[in-house]
């Protein structure tokens, strides 16, 4: 969920919402770095101290300190503080100060001191380098120097490499503390020639944007650039998200004269809360244009989670979510009755998928005939995660195997929860699952490349008659 949907439920809004996901064996609650990025954004007055801390502390409360973030190499999940994280960001708040060759009035800590000795020798050299002719040249053409002294406007008359960085770090500097996006915005919208009042609300925004190009010639690529700092899946969400803002579709409003700052670091922090929330099964935001610009992309880049507004996720919960116990079993039928499968080109095989998760867990079935009439069909529940987690977590299998011995007792091998040998065994992909019989039926949870499943399969006659007499 976004910081919005947090923040009101630390006010004491959406208490049905905020009643069902205290739930901490059926719900597994994330937050990310945007979370502690939209907290960063409010200002770090003492006086406000004492409200951040509490932000942190509910933070820390609802995940439980489980957090999603970007190693620069991929996107893990991970149980950290919120305030350590929190004091991270802003230690580097003063980065762009430190690095700005030009800036000699910055006052810097011994620790600061310390870095800017390692950095700037390195960046120093930089000022000895050619620049690149392009921004010379753009300067000089009369139909783009005043965009350019809008935008880079301390590049001029300075085109080495460290007039070209400190520019460019100036320009973020002021895209993020002031409304200079605004401006940005209406310069790509022009450029494009997009009527911008359709395009806000369009069904398609996608090909808008491609029919205004199209006409003057350019085609938009759909591959982003890839950088070093974050796996190309996350590049190419938050890419298409600023794509689409920038475009016009739902934009974001940008302004710093009262009430809450809203600049492009705003609209950042978005686009990186819908790339991370596809490690999860749903997306809570009631952020209007945050939602339809993410159904959009989700939409587009066939991600599988689903956008929620709190309301939404409480009427999804009373129809799909709400079972525990036996009343999973009964739910089972339920599937078969109302869920359109699909089914096999042999036909033996129908797949029941959608918005269901028996015991918690499973959102995918299989019922499987064999070719052998004589033989009975049997069930395979099986896990389909979110796009962008495809890992099996400890707790995952601790919580749900809990959830099957309350409902079935102990297994056959007279075995109660996980245990750190059965973890060790699951790492060594050496796992020999947990069997149960209950009520004339067989269930066989194991572990098949990396996936959990649950067979469900009909006790023979022979089998019923043992189980009677034993």
């Amino acid at each position: 969920m976004d910081w919005n949907v947090m923040s009101q439920m630390k006010a004491g809004k959406h208490s049905e919402f905020a009643e069902i996901i205290a739930d901490n064996k059926k719900f597994y609650k994330l937050y990310s770095t945007s979370h502690i990025g939209d907290i960063a954004a409010s200002s770090n007055a003492l006086e406000n101290k004492q409200n951040i801390d509490t932000d942190l502390e509910f933070i820390s409360e609802l995940t439980g300190n489980q957090c999603v973030f970007n190693t620069g190499k991929e996107i893990v999940i991970e149980h950290r503080s919120p305030h350590e994280l929190f004091d991270e960001r802003t230690d580097l708040g003063g980065i762009l100060e430190m690095l700005n060759l030009g800036n000699d009035d910055v006052t810097l800590t011994p620790e600061d001191d310390e870095i800017r000795k390692l950095i700037l020798p390195a960046l120093e050299h930089l000022k000895h380098q050619p620049s690149d002719e392009v921004f010379k040249a753009a300067f000089e053409n009369p139909d783009s120097a005043n965009e350019m002294r809008q935008f880079l406007p301390d590049l001029e008359n300075n085109y080495t490499s460290a007039g070209v960085f400190n520019s460019i770090l100036n320009m973020f500097k002021r895209l993020n503390e002031k409304e200079d996006y605004k401006q940005l915005r209406n310069i790509v919208q022009r450029g494009a020639r997009i009527n911008r009042d359709r395009l806000y609300d369009t069904s398609d925004p996608y090909k808008m944007i491609e029919k205004a190009y199209g006409k003057l010639g350019v085609v938009v690529p759909d591959t982003p650039l890839s950088n070093e700092y974050a796996p190309q899946w996350f590049n190419e969400l938050t890419n298409e998200y600023i794509k689409l803002d920038m475009h016009g579709y739902q934009e974001d409003q940008v302004k710093i004269d009262k009430g809450k700052k809203q600049t492009f670091r705003n609209t950042t922090e978005d686009a990186f809360h819908t790339a991370f929330a596809t490690t999860c099964d749903f997306y809570i935001t009631n952020d209007g244009r945050n939602r339809k610009k993410a159904e959009v992309i989700y939409e587009k880049l066939k991600i599988n989670s689903l956008v929620m507004t709190t309301e939404e996720f409480v009427a999804h919960y009373k129809n799909w979510l709400h079972f525990k116990g036996e009343k999973f079993l009964s739910f089972i039928p339920a599937i078969l009755q109302y869920v359109d499968p699909e089914i096999s080109e042999n036909g033996l095989h129908r797949t029941y998928f959608g918005c269901f998760f028996v015991f918690d867990y499973f959102n995918k079935m299989l019922l499987i005939q064999n070719e052998d009439a004589a033989k009975k069909p049997f069930f395979m529940l099986t896990r389909q995660k979110p796009t962008h987690n495809t890992f099996l977590y400890r707790n995952e299998i601790e919580v749900l195997v809990d959830k099957l011995l309350a409902i079935f007792g102990k297994d056959l091998e007279e075995l109660n929860s996980i245990q750190d040998a059965d973890q060790d065994q699951i790492r060594a992909d050496e796992w020999p699952g947990r069997k149960w019989i209950y009520l004339g039926m067989h269930y066989y949870l194991r572990i098949v490349t990396g996936r959990l499943q649950l067979y469900i399969s009909f006790m023979t006659a022979e089998e019923n008659t043992e189980s009677a007499s034993s």
